[in-house]
């Protein structure tokens, strides 16, 4: 009975300190999300396009991409209202 009692407790203490690992992982990748999202402020800009792209033939044809590329993923997703 002690062994399965001492067994329990060190899973247990295991479990823990895992959990507080990936807590602090979760919040470390969090605090480098939102460093990153304060670089990139101007968020009505095309997605993908550097911020010096100012030709509007390539936004155009960025932009129809993106939306090809959700077309495409849209449609291959199922559907819920069948």
């Amino acid at each position: 009975m002690a062994i399965a009692a001492i067994i329990y407790v060190s899973i247990s203490v295991l479990l823990v300190i895992s959990a507080g690992m990936f807590f602090v992982k979760a919040i470390q990748s969090l605090m480098n999300k939102q460093q990153i999202s304060h670089k990139y402020k101007n968020t009505d800009r095309v997605m993908f396009l550097p911020e010096n792209a100012k030709d509007p033939l390539a936004i155009s044809n960025r932009r129809a991409e993106i939306i090809a590329m959700l077309e495409r993923q849209f449609a291959s997703s199922p559907s819920s209202d069948s």
